[in-house]
């Protein structure tokens, strides 16, 4: 069975403050508008990492994801783990328990900015990578590089 890759939108690829490569994006659906920037060269990053892995979208955006974002990105409809509840915890990110039960004993890399060495000890397996990201840049060549590392070779 692949890795998964799991992807927060916020932080990762839509990152806080402005930054080179990143193409501001106007949403609108329905009543409702987000402004969101996006780099096009993660969208083919994360095309060349569905080699390797299945991506699932591990963010706020939930399905919002997958109609408004994949196809900015150039990414098809994705797996989606849904949020039953987002009440703050007081050590870690809301998340974790969440991406627990839904990933189960498979590989993964979780790619968030949400995260802290709470989150990365909640994990202890090897094949289980936490990866905090840094929102305020969003996912950067070193941090694709380090999702790359722990399964380098297990392309198909």
């Amino acid at each position: 069975m692949r890795p998964l890759l799991l992807l927060d939108v916020d932080g990762p690829l839509n990152p806080r403050s402005e930054q080179p490569g990143f193409v501001r994006q106007v949403i609108t659906e329905g009543p409702k508008t987000w402004v969101v920037h996006l780099n096009p060269d993660h969208g083919a990053e994360l095309r060349a990492l569905a080699e390797t892995f299945d991506l699932v979208w591990a963010s706020s955006w939930e399905h919002g994801a997958n109609r408004l974002l994949s196809p900015l990105l150039g990414l098809p409809q994705l797996p989606t783990i849904l949020w039953p509840d987002r009440t703050p915890v007081a050590h870690g990110s809301w998340k974790t328990p969440y991406v627990a039960e839904w990933v189960g004993d498979r590989s993964f890399v979780w790619v968030d900015d949400g995260v802290s060495e709470v989150d990365v000890a909640y994990f202890p397996a090897a094949h289980q990578v936490v990866l905090p990201v840094d929102g305020r840049t969003g996912l950067t060549p070193a941090d694709f590089a380090a999702i790359r590392k722990p399964f380098a070779g297990n392309a198909e």
